[in-house]
């Protein structure tokens, strides 16, 4: 077995790898090659921790677990709120393969795939995008948009303007226009793909800060009391989700706007997969809005580990573990 730190992970998973073995992975999604039972969940006084376990059969035959803990009060001190780390099995033998730090893969495969969410629904001449968070998740986003897109303006927004000016010239040095926005409804006004990265707990934008067209990935924090996006915007859009199960039971964007009676019981909801394998309809029309409301499920963190525990076997990187 190999152990794999946070360093030797982010060296083998370049953002472009990462999109193509999570599309490999919803497409298995989509052909019923996948097991994914709910996330399982203990809480602390401090924080969260969740079990995440999956297995992939066919051409992408992989087993593993993800443990993550979410752990809000961090950012206070610099300390990332999301740690993890991922469990990678052998799937025939179950004999483990290996342990890796899970962090950068949350952050990677999280921005990986409303980056994929963003290709499969977005407008296809969508060039202005709105971010709304200043966390990790701002900048994931940058980076991995840039690889499905043409980006021609990008607005931040923060609750701390210093903060969205950072994220702001982090773009600019990657070559975008970008700059930070006063308010959630100046970042979004006119934008064709508007993020949410968040750990709000109360919607922070109005429905009416959404125009026709508009694309938006609802990230959040993963908390099913704390939700971005107001209950009315959800009525108006097409929501598609990564997992149907999980959306019924820990979206706040969705059981919220079921509670306020803008959803019906059983709402009309489109798995991501189906979409990206062409299976079911994302975007019908120009005016459409569209919600991809991101959980984040286990078969992403296993599709990243795969590729990352591959490389590092053929390359020798990492350090030999016996148990």
């Amino acid at each position: 077995m190999i152990f794999l730190n946070e360093r030797e992970v982010a060296s083998l998973l370049p953002i472009g790898d990462v999109l193509t073995a999570l599309e490999n992975a919803f497409r298995a999604q989509a052909a019923g090659q996948i097991r994914m039972p709910l996330r399982a969940m203990a809480t602390t006084d401090h924080g969260i921790l969740g079990s995440m376990p999956a297995s992939i059969a066919g051409e992408q035959l992989s087993l593993g677990a993800k443990l993550v803990t979410f752990f809000a009060g961090n950012a206070a001190s610099g300390t990332h709120t999301h740690q993890a780390l991922v469990a990678l099995f052998d799937p025939r033998s179950g004999k483990p393969q290996a342990i890796m730090d899970g962090r950068y893969i949350t952050e990677s495969r999280t921005a990986a795939t409303s980056a994929l969410a963003t290709r499969a629904l977005a407008r296809p001449d969508a060039r202005s995008v709105a971010i709304l968070g200043t966390g990790v998740q701002a900048r994931a986003h940058i980076v991995a948009l840039g690889e499905v897109m043409r980006i021609e303006e990008l607005r931040i927004w923060g609750r701390t303007q210093a903060r969205a000016a950072d994220v702001a010239d982090f773009a600019r040095r990657r070559g975008l226009e970008a700059r930070a926005a006063a308010t959630p409804a100046d970042a979004c006004r006119g934008a064709d793909v508007v993020c949410t990265v968040t750990s709000a707990s109360d919607p922070i934008l109005a429905s009416d800060d959404i125009g026709r067209g508009t694309h938006v990935n609802a990230v959040g924090m993963g908390d099913p009391t704390a939700r971005e996006l107001p209950a009315e915007l959800m009525a108006r859009a097409t929501i598609v989700v990564d997992s149907l199960d999980g959306a019924l039971a820990e979206s706040a964007n969705i059981k919220l706007a079921m509670r306020d009676g803008k959803l019906s019981a059983e709402p009309d909801l489109i798995l991501l997969c189906d979409v990206i394998a062409g299976t079911a309809p994302g975007r019908l029309g120009r005016d459409d809005v569209t919600i991809f409301d991101s959980l984040g499920i286990a078969i992403e963190d296993l599709a990243c580990a795969r590729l990352v525990y591959e490389r590092a076997s053929a390359g020798g990187v990492g350090t030999k573990l016996t148990l």
